[in-house]
């Protein structure tokens, strides 16, 4: 019997090497591993149309969790399966406060980056957001008027880990706070994390997290890592990462999705 039946791969330095494309070797043990039955999905912090992408590079129509769990899009229709927002009383707090200690911050709606003015930190950032559109809005306190799927405040580690004890404060615990890069400090909803999709995937598919794999990189994937049946981290994690991950596999630039796909899949 064969022990996975579903795979939730990550992006960003884990799938996706430093040129952001998808290798060889990495589509090929895909491709593999969906020949033998398994459900092979995207979970990554980008936005919809930013997964889609890679998707149909992979040629697979499947449900991606996007927005670092806070959606669940079916592909095929479009169809948002599963939600889970900032409401606007969650948000407007950190969007004063980050205005008011001079950290950018981006705001998505809708599919869509807001963001007060096109910063370096925004132009940085836009690398990252694939086919996703960015808006310079002016005052975001002033803009935003309806729940946002996620936010990000974006600056130096050092001085973001300056302002997350007071972020964390105002988000309150019904939201989740991590970085998604050293640079890169995201909050989603509680429920919007990976850990939470991909479980919402297994009922949806009907696989117990027993028969479920997943393979990620850095804190937001850790939610899904602890989940899944095998919980597999790239070599180019955090140390913290790799000890709470069932295995470790080679780095991203070392096709190290490719490496775990076949010693525990393709056997």
């Amino acid at each position: 019997m064969m022990k996975y039946k579903l795979l939730a791969i990550d992006l960003d330095d884990t799938l996706l090497g430093r040129d952001l494309q998808i290798s060889e070797r990495n589509i090929r043990a895909i491709h593999e591993a969906v020949k033998k039955g398994v459900r092979v999905t995207l979970a990554s912090g980008r936005a919809t149309q930013s997964v889609q992408y890679y998707l149909n590079m992979l040629g697979l129509e499947i449900p991606i969790i996007t927005y670092q769990g806070a959606r669940v899009v079916d592909t095929s229709t479009g169809e948002v399966m599963y939600k889970k927002e900032l409401s606007l009383e969650q948000a407007m707090p950190i969007v004063k406060f980050a205005e008011k200690v001079g950290i950018h911050c981006n705001v998505y709606v809708d599919d869509v980056i807001y963001v007060e003015e096109m910063t370096e930190w925004a132009k940085l950032y836009q690398k990252y957001s694939v086919k996703v559109p960015m808006e310079a809005v002016g005052k975001l306190s002033e803009f935003l008027d309806k729940p946002t799927t996620k936010m990000i405040l974006i600056d130096e580690h050092e001085r973001l880990e300056e302002i997350r004890e007071e972020v964390e404060k105002l988000a309150g615990e019904s939201a989740h706070v991590f970085y998604s890069k050293p640079f890169f400090l995201e909050l989603t909803n509680k429920y919007g994390t990976k850990g939470e999709a991909v479980k919402f995937l297994g009922e949806y598919f009907g696989i117990p997290r027993e028969q479920i794999m997943v393979i990620g990189d850095t804190y937001n994937d850790v939610s899904m890592i602890k989940y899944a049946g095998l919980g597999v981290c790239m070599a180019n994690g955090p140390d913290d990462v790799k000890k709470v991950a069932d295995y470790v596999t080679l780095s991203n630039d070392e096709d190290g999705v490719a490496h775990a796909i076949e010693k525990f899949i393709l056997v």
